[in-house]
Protein backbone atom coordinates (compact mmCIF):
# COMPACT_ATOMS: atom_id res chain seq x y z
CA UNK A 1 0.00 0.00 0.00
CA UNK A 2 2.86 2.38 0.77
CA UNK A 3 4.21 1.97 -2.74
CA UNK A 4 0.78 2.72 -4.21
CA UNK A 5 0.43 5.84 -2.07
CA UNK A 6 3.89 7.05 -3.10
CA UNK A 7 3.14 6.46 -6.80
CA UNK A 8 -0.16 8.34 -6.63
CA UNK A 9 1.50 11.12 -4.61
CA UNK A 10 4.20 11.62 -7.25
CA UNK A 11 1.64 11.46 -10.07
CA UNK A 12 -0.64 13.99 -8.37
CA UNK A 13 2.22 16.39 -7.62
CA UNK A 14 3.43 16.15 -11.20
CA UNK A 15 -0.08 16.78 -12.52
CA UNK A 16 -0.60 19.89 -10.37
CA UNK A 17 2.81 21.38 -11.19
CA UNK A 18 2.13 20.96 -14.90
CA UNK A 19 -0.91 23.22 -14.68
CA UNK A 20 -0.55 26.91 -15.49
CA UNK A 21 -2.48 27.89 -12.37
CA UNK A 22 0.42 26.71 -10.19
CA UNK A 23 2.92 29.06 -11.83
CA UNK A 24 0.41 31.93 -12.00
CA UNK A 25 -0.21 31.70 -8.25
CA UNK A 26 3.48 31.35 -7.30
CA UNK A 27 4.78 34.14 -9.53
CA UNK A 28 1.73 36.29 -8.76
CA UNK A 29 2.49 35.88 -5.05
CA UNK A 30 6.12 36.88 -5.60
CA UNK A 31 5.04 40.01 -7.48
CA UNK A 32 2.62 40.94 -4.69
CA UNK A 33 5.43 40.51 -2.13
CA UNK A 34 7.60 42.83 -4.21
CA UNK A 35 4.80 45.40 -4.42
CA UNK A 36 4.40 45.29 -0.63
CA UNK A 37 7.81 46.99 -0.29
CA UNK A 38 6.26 50.17 -1.72
CA UNK A 39 3.26 50.16 0.67
CA UNK A 40 5.15 51.23 3.80
CA UNK A 41 5.21 55.00 3.45
CA UNK A 42 3.29 55.52 6.70
CA UNK A 43 4.71 52.64 8.74
CA UNK A 44 6.87 54.98 10.89
CA UNK A 45 9.74 52.62 11.68
CA UNK A 46 7.67 49.42 11.36
CA UNK A 47 8.37 48.89 7.66
CA UNK A 48 9.97 45.48 8.06
CA UNK A 49 7.19 44.16 10.29
CA UNK A 50 4.53 45.52 7.95
CA UNK A 51 6.16 43.95 4.89
CA UNK A 52 6.49 40.66 6.75
CA UNK A 53 2.82 40.62 7.73
CA UNK A 54 1.69 41.57 4.24
CA UNK A 55 4.01 38.99 2.68
CA UNK A 56 2.87 36.15 4.94
CA UNK A 57 -0.77 37.05 4.35
CA UNK A 58 -0.11 37.04 0.61
CA UNK A 59 1.60 33.64 0.76
CA UNK A 60 -1.19 32.18 2.88
CA UNK A 61 -3.94 33.43 0.56
CA UNK A 62 -2.09 32.29 -2.57
CA UNK A 63 -1.50 28.82 -1.13
CA UNK A 64 -5.11 28.61 0.05
CA UNK A 65 -6.22 29.33 -3.51
CA UNK A 66 -3.82 26.70 -4.86
CA UNK A 67 -4.98 24.18 -2.25
CA UNK A 68 -8.67 24.80 -2.86
CA UNK A 69 -8.46 24.67 -6.65
CA UNK A 70 -6.31 21.52 -6.61
CA UNK A 71 -7.88 19.56 -3.76
CA UNK A 72 -11.53 20.52 -4.18
CA UNK A 73 -11.70 18.59 -7.45
CA UNK A 74 -9.20 15.83 -6.69
CA UNK A 75 -11.55 12.89 -6.15
CA UNK A 76 -14.71 14.15 -7.87
CA UNK A 77 -12.82 14.70 -11.13
CA UNK A 78 -11.53 11.13 -11.12
CA UNK A 79 -15.07 9.86 -10.52
CA UNK A 80 -16.57 12.02 -13.30
CA UNK A 81 -13.92 10.97 -15.81
CA UNK A 82 -14.18 7.33 -14.81
CA UNK A 83 -10.42 7.05 -14.33
CA UNK A 84 -10.93 5.97 -10.74
CA UNK A 85 -12.38 2.67 -11.99
CA UNK A 86 -9.13 2.08 -13.87
CA UNK A 87 -7.20 2.62 -10.65
CA UNK A 88 -9.53 0.40 -8.62
CA UNK A 89 -9.22 -2.39 -11.19
CA UNK A 90 -5.59 -2.65 -10.11
CA UNK A 91 -4.45 -3.68 -6.62
CA UNK A 92 -5.06 -0.14 -5.32
CA UNK A 93 -7.43 0.64 -2.47
CA UNK A 94 -9.59 3.74 -2.15
CA UNK A 95 -7.62 4.69 0.94
CA UNK A 96 -4.40 4.69 -1.08
CA UNK A 97 -5.99 6.91 -3.73
CA UNK A 98 -7.23 9.44 -1.18
CA UNK A 99 -3.97 9.54 0.78
CA UNK A 100 -1.93 9.76 -2.42
CA UNK A 101 -4.01 12.71 -3.62
CA UNK A 102 -3.69 14.40 -0.23
CA UNK A 103 0.09 14.02 0.10
CA UNK A 104 0.63 14.98 -3.55
CA UNK A 105 -1.30 18.24 -3.28
CA UNK A 106 0.23 18.98 0.13
CA UNK A 107 3.72 18.50 -1.33
CA UNK A 108 2.97 21.00 -4.11
CA UNK A 109 1.57 23.51 -1.61
CA UNK A 110 4.69 23.05 0.52
CA UNK A 111 6.83 23.73 -2.55
CA UNK A 112 4.89 26.94 -3.24
CA UNK A 113 5.26 27.93 0.41
CA UNK A 114 9.01 27.30 0.22
CA UNK A 115 9.53 29.32 -2.97
CA UNK A 116 7.52 32.35 -1.87
CA UNK A 117 8.68 32.08 1.75
CA UNK A 118 12.38 31.98 0.85
CA UNK A 119 11.93 34.90 -1.53
CA UNK A 120 10.17 36.97 1.14
CA UNK A 121 12.65 36.08 3.90
CA UNK A 122 15.71 36.83 1.75
CA UNK A 123 14.17 40.10 0.57
CA UNK A 124 13.45 41.16 4.15
CA UNK A 125 16.98 40.28 5.29
CA UNK A 126 18.59 42.14 2.39
CA UNK A 127 16.40 45.20 3.01
CA UNK A 128 17.16 45.18 6.74
CA UNK A 129 20.87 44.65 6.09
CA UNK A 130 21.13 47.57 3.66
CA UNK A 131 18.97 49.85 5.78
CA UNK A 132 20.81 49.36 9.09
CA UNK A 133 24.24 48.47 7.62
CA UNK A 134 24.46 45.08 9.34
CA UNK A 135 25.48 41.64 8.10
CA UNK A 136 22.98 39.27 6.51
CA UNK A 137 23.41 36.76 9.35
CA UNK A 138 22.55 39.44 11.91
CA UNK A 139 19.63 40.55 9.81
CA UNK A 140 18.39 36.96 9.53
CA UNK A 141 18.53 36.54 13.30
CA UNK A 142 16.61 39.79 13.64
CA UNK A 143 13.82 39.36 11.07
CA UNK A 144 14.29 35.98 9.41
CA UNK A 145 13.41 33.74 12.36
CA UNK A 146 10.13 35.57 12.96
CA UNK A 147 9.15 35.20 9.30
CA UNK A 148 9.92 31.47 9.27
CA UNK A 149 8.02 31.06 12.54
CA UNK A 150 4.93 32.68 11.03
CA UNK A 151 5.22 30.64 7.83
CA UNK A 152 5.24 27.34 9.74
CA UNK A 153 1.94 28.08 11.46
CA UNK A 154 0.43 29.49 8.28
CA UNK A 155 1.33 26.25 6.52
CA UNK A 156 -0.42 24.24 9.24
CA UNK A 157 -3.51 26.35 8.65
CA UNK A 158 -3.39 25.69 4.90
CA UNK A 159 -2.76 21.97 5.52
CA UNK A 160 -5.98 21.71 7.52
CA UNK A 161 -7.92 23.32 4.69
CA UNK A 162 -6.28 20.94 2.22
CA UNK A 163 -7.54 18.00 4.27
CA UNK A 164 -11.07 19.43 4.36
CA UNK A 165 -11.07 20.11 0.60
CA UNK A 166 -9.90 16.57 -0.18
CA UNK A 167 -12.61 15.11 2.07
CA UNK A 168 -15.27 17.30 0.49
CA UNK A 169 -14.26 16.29 -3.03
CA UNK A 170 -15.55 12.77 -2.36
CA UNK A 171 -19.19 13.89 -2.57
CA UNK A 172 -19.20 17.53 -3.73
CA UNK A 173 -18.44 19.01 -7.16
CA UNK A 174 -15.86 21.76 -7.52
CA UNK A 175 -18.04 24.85 -7.00
CA UNK A 176 -19.94 23.41 -4.02
CA UNK A 177 -16.72 22.21 -2.40
CA UNK A 178 -15.04 25.58 -2.84
CA UNK A 179 -18.05 27.29 -1.27
CA UNK A 180 -17.99 24.94 1.71
CA UNK A 181 -14.23 25.42 2.15
CA UNK A 182 -14.63 29.19 2.08
CA UNK A 183 -17.41 28.99 4.68
CA UNK A 184 -15.36 26.71 6.95
CA UNK A 185 -12.29 28.94 6.61
CA UNK A 186 -14.24 32.06 7.59
CA UNK A 187 -15.92 30.32 10.52
CA UNK A 188 -12.60 28.78 11.60
CA UNK A 189 -11.03 32.23 11.82
CA UNK A 190 -13.94 33.48 13.94
CA UNK A 191 -13.91 30.59 16.41
CA UNK A 192 -13.24 32.64 19.52
CA UNK A 193 -15.83 35.22 18.50
CA UNK A 194 -18.58 32.59 18.31
CA UNK A 195 -17.28 30.92 21.45
CA UNK A 196 -17.76 34.10 23.52
CA UNK A 197 -20.95 35.00 21.67
CA UNK A 198 -22.73 31.78 22.68
CA UNK A 199 -21.19 31.44 26.11
CA UNK A 200 -23.79 30.90 28.81
CA UNK A 201 -24.55 33.32 31.60
CA UNK A 202 -22.80 31.07 34.13
CA UNK A 203 -19.67 30.79 32.03
CA UNK A 204 -20.57 27.36 30.64
CA UNK A 205 -21.18 26.25 27.09
CA UNK A 206 -24.17 24.54 25.55
CA UNK A 207 -23.74 21.20 23.82
CA UNK A 208 -24.07 22.73 20.35
CA UNK A 209 -21.32 25.24 21.13
CA UNK A 210 -19.03 22.40 22.22
CA UNK A 211 -19.93 20.50 19.05
CA UNK A 212 -19.13 23.57 16.97
CA UNK A 213 -15.81 24.14 18.74
CA UNK A 214 -14.72 20.50 18.32
CA UNK A 215 -15.68 19.85 14.71
CA UNK A 216 -14.83 23.22 13.17
CA UNK A 217 -11.07 23.83 12.87
CA UNK A 218 -9.69 26.45 15.21
CA UNK A 219 -7.81 28.35 12.51
CA UNK A 220 -7.79 31.61 14.43
CA UNK A 221 -5.21 30.31 16.92
CA UNK A 222 -2.66 29.70 14.14
CA UNK A 223 -2.93 33.31 13.02
CA UNK A 224 -2.92 34.69 16.58
CA UNK A 225 0.15 32.76 17.69
CA UNK A 226 2.04 34.06 14.69
CA UNK A 227 1.10 37.63 15.50
CA UNK A 228 2.34 37.16 19.06
CA UNK A 229 5.73 35.80 17.99
CA UNK A 230 7.32 39.21 18.12
CA UNK A 231 5.47 40.53 21.14
CA UNK A 232 6.75 41.16 24.63
CA UNK A 233 4.88 38.16 26.04
CA UNK A 234 5.03 35.38 23.47
CA UNK A 235 3.18 32.11 23.84
CA UNK A 236 4.93 29.28 25.63
CA UNK A 237 6.71 26.56 23.68
CA UNK A 238 4.34 24.01 25.21
CA UNK A 239 1.32 25.83 23.81
CA UNK A 240 2.89 26.00 20.35
CA UNK A 241 3.65 22.27 20.43
CA UNK A 242 0.05 21.57 21.46
CA UNK A 243 -1.20 23.73 18.62
CA UNK A 244 0.94 21.84 16.11
CA UNK A 245 -0.27 18.56 17.62
CA UNK A 246 -3.86 19.79 17.31
CA UNK A 247 -3.34 20.42 13.58
CA UNK A 248 -1.91 16.93 13.06
CA UNK A 249 -4.69 15.26 15.05
CA UNK A 250 -7.40 17.25 13.27
CA UNK A 251 -6.00 16.32 9.86
CA UNK A 252 -5.76 12.67 10.94
CA UNK A 253 -9.36 12.74 12.19
CA UNK A 254 -10.73 14.28 8.96
CA UNK A 255 -8.64 11.96 6.77
CA UNK A 256 -9.83 8.90 8.70
CA UNK A 257 -13.47 9.94 8.28
CA UNK A 258 -12.89 10.67 4.60
CA UNK A 259 -11.37 7.20 4.07
CA UNK A 260 -14.37 5.55 5.76
CA UNK A 261 -16.89 7.48 3.65
CA UNK A 262 -14.89 6.93 0.47
CA UNK A 263 -14.84 3.15 1.05
CA UNK A 264 -18.63 3.14 1.24
CA UNK A 265 -19.16 5.34 -1.83
CA UNK A 266 -20.14 3.74 -5.14
CA UNK A 267 -17.76 5.06 -7.80
CA UNK A 268 -19.90 4.34 -10.86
Amino acid sequence: MNKCIFTITVSTAREVTRQAIFYCIVFGGILLILFSFSFTLFAFGEETKMIREMGISTITICCLCLTSLSAANAISREIEKGTIMTLLSKPVSKKSILLGKFFGILAVVFLAFMVMGIFMTVSLCVKDSLEYHISLSTSFAKVGYAAIFRLVFSFLQVSIMCTIAIAGSIYLPLVSNLSCCMFIYIIGNLTHFFLYLFQGNEGGFSWYVTFFYVFFPNLESFYTIGMESGSVKPFSVGYMVLLALYAILYMTFVTTLACEFFDKKECV
